[in-house]
C-alpha cells in the first residue's frame, strides 16, 4: 500500500505564467512599438503577427482586453495586453 499523497499547502502553490506588469510605448491606434521588460533595455517591435481582442464577464467584473502576439528587434516573441478596464499593459512571459 501506497502512502495517502497530501494536497499542497496554499503557501507552496505559485500560478505559472502570471502576467506582469510592462512598460510600452504605443502609437496613436494603440499598437505597441516598444517594450522594455523588466530588467531589459527596451526593444522597438519587429512586427505584430496577430491582434485580437476580449470582453467578456460583463455580469460580474468587465474583462476589457486587447491581446498582441508580436516581435520585437531581437527576434522574441511575447504575447502582451492592454487591460482597458485597469488601463495598463501586460506580458505573458
Amino acid at each position: 500500500m501506497s502512502k495517502a499523497s497530501h494536497p499542497p499547502r496554499a503557501g507552496a502553490l505559485r500560478a505559472l505564467h502570471t502576467p506582469r506588469t510592462v512598460r510600452v510605448e504605443a502609437d496613436e491606434r494603440g499598437d505597441p512599438v516598444r517594450v522594455r521588460l523588466r530588467g531589459r533595455p527596451p526593444r522597438r517591435v519587429e512586427q505584430i503577427r496577430e491582434r485580437w481582442r476580449i470582453d467578456d464577464e460583463w455580469w460580474r467584473i468587465p474583462i476589457a482586453r486587447v491581446y498582441f502576439d508580436l516581435v520585437l528587434e531581437n527576434g522574441r516573441s511575447l504575447i502582451l495586453y492592454f487591460d482597458e478596464a485597469e488601463a495598463h499593459w501586460l506580458v505573458h512571459e
